[in-house]
């Protein structure tokens, strides 16, 4: 937290890059250097964050100038690292998990997600396992590979907005869903919170479970804003 130093925000083209300006002075990354972005629409997102600050800059309020710098400071190095932590996701897949017992919870998760298996295995190349107990479902290794691949092949900026909306949902497969405009943020939580829900419905929900619930919503929606706008 510091004082706000600045009047004007702004925007501006740096060759093939876009930049933030505070008061015509580029913002610069934690390790120092000129935060480039690679959208315009991405460079108005986090021009909105600083100028909505008030009398001191918080940090916690801005989850789209920190996510722009750990891709600018970091992806560049960790691409391959990353690529392999949304396999690790993927290996346990929330929607490859479904419960032996409610049955009409079960039969509630494959109402749910089975369609998006199926979306994912054209995708991927190849059906995704599915487990009913704790072990982990058996994924082909051609879908696996396919999937690292892909996300080998994304900009640093949408790579590091795909690990973080994949890390918030449990699910890769919704990550990418996301990624490729098949799903909105709403309807992504609401699927990744299928057991939740069902309990929610039959028990009721406690103040500070739907608080966490609220944070961990506008956490993904930031997310998947800063991924939109990554991808252009």
């Amino acid at each position: 937290m510091s004082t706000r130093f600045y009047q004007h925000v702004g925007t501006a083209q740096d060759g093939s890059s876009w930049v933030v300006l505070l008061d015509d002075k580029p913002i610069k990354t934690p390790a120092g250097d000129v935060l480039q972005l690679p959208s315009l629409a991405l460079a108005e997102l986090i021009a909105s964050e600083w100028a909505a600050q008030t009398k001191t800059v918080l940090p916690s309020t801005m989850p789209l100038t920190k996510l722009a710098n750990v891709a600018h400071d970091h992806m560049d190095k960790a691409h391959g690292a990353s690529a392999d932590e949304l396999v690790r996701f993927a290996n346990a897949d929330l929607l490859c998990f479904r419960v032996t017992t409610p049955l009409a919870l079960r039969e509630v998760q494959a109402a749910k997600w089975d369609g998006w298996l199926g979306w994912a295995e054209q995708v991927f190349g190849a059906k995704l396992g599915v487990s009913n107990d704790l072990q982990l479902p058996a994924h082909p290794p051609q879908a696996v590979q396919n999937m690292r691949q892909m996300a080998m092949e994304l900009h640093p900026f949408a790579l590091t907005a795909l690990v973080h909306v994949t890390s918030i949902l449990g699910s890769a497969i919704l990550g990418f869903a996301l990624l490729q405009g098949k799903v909105n943020a709403k309807n992504a939580f609401d699927l990744s919170r299928v057991e939740e829900n069902w309990q929610i419905k039959h028990w009721g929900e406690d103040d500070e479970a739907k608080a966490r619930a609220d944070g961990l919503f506008a956490a993904l929606s930031a997310a998947v804003d800063f991924m939109r706008a990554s991808n252009r």
